[in-house]
């Protein structure tokens, strides 16, 4: 999901043209599902849109503000020093299931302009990364020529939390040994059509 401000822009501004997936993810379909996953994890730029979110509706000196920051981050500023397009880490379980349902709904309150049904984001089950490695193997990095076929880092960048609170690690294994939060571990949304607009 890269700069959600943007992608609700595009939406007023194209309609039905950005109706087709939920924004910042790429429909595949599996064993007779349709599923949309993130193209690409979530990242440091992602996650400050969702803390000035926080910010803006409980104030920056909040507990739920201070609730969202990543490990070994103890304020907004301290984030922005990071590389906005590197995976955000050192997330635990419960904040990314939190950011989740955060942008389910932020991007169903746009859903009457865009023409898309309603939507929810969870973090993706170890059952879905399998199908989804199984389906279409490694994921290389996206290319000029095809930008909208391949989903970028799954098993190559960061390890990536699961629905079940373990870890797909690069090699395509799932681990519960790692540490979360941890500094080598991001995570990725899933999104499914709860209702279909008519």
């Amino acid at each position: 999901m890269r700069n959600i401000a943007w992608v609700i822009i595009l939406f007023f501004a194209l309609g039905e043209v950005f109706a087709i997936n939920p924004p910042g993810t790429k429909k595949v379909k599996i064993d007779n599902e349709t599923l949309y996953i993130d193209q690409n994890e979530i990242c440091v730029a992602d996650w400050l849109e969702y803390i000035n979110s926080i910010e803006h509706s409980y104030g920056k000196d909040s507990e739920e503000l201070k609730s969202i920051l990543p490990a070994g981050i103890n304020s907004k500023e301290a984030l922005v020093k990071i590389k906005l397009s590197n995976s955000i880490t050192g997330i635990t379980l419960e904040q990314a299931q939190k950011y989740a349902e955060w942008r389910t709904l932020v991007v169903n309150s746009v859903n009457e302009e865009t023409g898309f049904g309603d939507v929810k984001y969870t973090i993706p089950t170890e059952q879905q990364y399998t199908k989804l490695i199984r389906t279409f193997g490694s994921y290389e990095i996206l290319s000029d020529k095809n930008k909208t076929e391949r989903i970028t880092g799954l098993q190559s960048s960061v390890y990536e939390l699961t629905a079940e609170g373990s870890v797909l690690k690069n090699n395509g294994v799932f681990s519960n040994e790692e540490p979360i939060p941890g500094e080598n571990i991001g995570f990725r949304c899933i999104a499914t059509v709860i209702k279909q607009k008519k």
